[in-house]
């Protein structure tokens, strides 16, 4: 017999957590220089980590705490740095808005690969909301 496994998630945090991952974008497009600017890793992820503390800040004010999140930090930094920052030609903003919506798309989910890609975040995104245990559980 088949194992349907069921989630159960929060609506709510799903709004938060795309709108993080947005803003965070559009930091990094915001105040990306050039590529030469910017060619040595170092230099990379110090803009990077601004942006991402930038962004932080914002959410702060909200009393959502992201900073401490060094899973989220790097699985951001991981995917900016090969998708974005040592490209050639990388997507334009748009294009990571685009993709981030249908990441965060929860009434239509598009593709396998992106309900996995969802649910990781998801999970990662959670462990700054509740430190002990991930909130996307699995119902009985």
């Amino acid at each position: 017999m088949k194992n349907n496994q069921k989630y159960s998630l929060i609506k709510e945090r799903v709004e938060i957590y795309r709108d993080f991952t947005i803003n965070l974008t559009n930091y990094i497009f915001k105040y990306y220089i050039d590529k030469e600017s910017l060619s040595v890793d170092e230099d990379i992820r110090n803009h990077y980590l601004w942006c991402y503390k930038k962004n932080c800040d914002d959410f702060l004010k909200e009393n959502i705490d992201f900073t401490e999140n060094k899973e989220l930090i790097n699985y951001f930094y991981d995917y900016y740095y090969s998708l974005f920052y040592t490209k050639d030609i990388p997507l334009t903003l748009g294009e990571y808005e685009i993709f981030w919506l249908n990441i965060f798309n929860i009434d239509k989910p598009n593709d396998k690969t992106f309900v996995k890609m969802f649910i990781e975040l998801y999970n990662i995104y959670d462990l700054s909301i509740n430190k002990t245990t991930n909130i996307f559980e699995l119902v009985q």
